[in-house]
């Protein structure tokens, strides 16, 4: 009697964990919405950063490009200088129009001098390379792959009473992977955004909005499944220089945003009828950056963040029975970086760690031009 029931136990274990493993596809969705809520960390805190300045701007306001000169004591080559006071444009003068008034023969003459700040003044491109695992409770974790391409313009620099103000758009391709042994979905997509930004002194807001598309193809024991993600999104990010000496500054700053994630209504392969609810997702990450000028023009940073994840929604529903929910956790982000500028180019590179709901690294680039 006891080896039959320790028979019928190992059976039921077996059992079990077959159905889990065969079950695992109509959790897809599940995958592919929490894996939009990490490319919208991703994609929004650069956007932001990139649309902010330099490192160079952040130690001591915006930079300004000087003629190259032995005499200049802080010149450091042909690379912006920082330690001026904040102009409008990330380099160049504060470029307003103003009225002079000179004498020509005792008489009084006004000589306007235009704006020549141009409509567009940056433009940049960045590459950013993701490979982690996702970690859900109760559930096996997934390997993620995954390639972002962004590029921005920004402009219409202009006073706004103390401060100064500054609008962007920005846009780009997503292209990875989601992976274990039972599931490997492939991921392509885009997106566009806007951003606004608004600057005293050593304040910094900023504050994006976008909209995309993720088109899915999750292959699985039983044939391959076919469905598509919209999502749209908000964010604010709002930073402080604290200058503790002349080549050396800390931000510390916080994050929020929310992205609510279309789901897919589909019948698998497998011959199951899935329904799945839309997503809505929050997200605050206070974030500490350090900034320094290391010399010649090369600046370096550490950055230190941590996600907090905060979901509603996403419930699957397989046959008319609502599965159990997967719920992913927070996790640690922090990373270094080095930045060179050479005439009006500017050049970012970083390597990125991060620990708890998601274990891995990430690799970026980043190219910006200053009209």
């Amino acid at each position: 009697m006891k080896k039959s029931s320790l028979l019928t136990l190992f059976i039921f274990f077996l059992s079990t964990n077959g159905a889990l493993a065969s079950g695992s596809h109509v959790y897809a969705n599940v995958f592919t919405a929490n894996n939009i809520t990490a490319m919208q960390h991703s994609i929004m805190t650069n956007a932001m950063q990139t649309f902010e300045g330099t490192a160079a701007a952040a130690l001591g306001g915006r930079a300004r490009i000087l003629k190259h000169t032995e005499e200049s004591e802080y010149m450091y080559g042909t690379s912006p200088m920082y330690g001026w006071p904040r102009l409008y444009g990330e380099y160049g003068d504060e470029g307003s129009t103003n009225t002079i008034k000179g004498h020509n023969g005792g008489d009084e003459e006004e000589i306007t001098i235009e704006d020549p700040r141009p409509v567009i003044n940056s433009a940049w491109l960045t590459w950013q390379h993701f490979d982690d695992d996702v970690k859900f409770k109760g559930y096996d974790e997934l390997n993620t792959d995954t390639d972002m391409i962004m590029f921005g313009i920004a402009g219409g620099e202009a006073q706004r009473g103390i401060g100064i103000s500054e609008w962007g758009v920005f846009g780009g391709y997503i292209g990875g992977s989601q992976e274990n042994e039972f599931i490997n979905i492939d991921e392509n997509g885009g997106y566009v955004g806007i951003y606004t930004g608004y600057n005293i002194q050593k304040f910094n807001l900023s504050i994006a909005a976008n909209a995309g598309a993720l088109y899915n193809n999750a292959e699985h024991e039983y044939g391959n499944d076919e469905f598509a993600n919209m999502w749209a999104g908000a964010a604010l990010n709002a930073t402080y220089n604290i200058a503790l000496d002349e080549s050396f500054t800390l931000q510390p700053g916080v994050y929020a945003g929310y992205t609510w994630i279309g789901s897919a209504n589909y019948m698998s392969m497998s011959g199951d009828t899935v329904a799945n609810q839309n997503f809505n997702t929050f997200e605050v990450a206070p974030e500490i950056k350090a900034i320094k000028h290391i010399g010649k023009g090369w600046f370096g940073l550490l950055t230190f963040k941590y996600a907090f994840m905060m979901g509603h929604g996403g419930d699957v529903i397989v046959n008319g029975i609502q599965l159990e929910e997967l719920d992913t956790r927070d996790y640690a982000e922090y990373g270094i970086g080095i930045e060179k500028s050479i005439d009006r180019f500017n050049v970012a590179l970083n390597i990125t760690r991060r620990d708890g709901g998601r274990t891995g690294w990430s690799g970026g680039f980043n190219l910006k031009y200053i009209f």
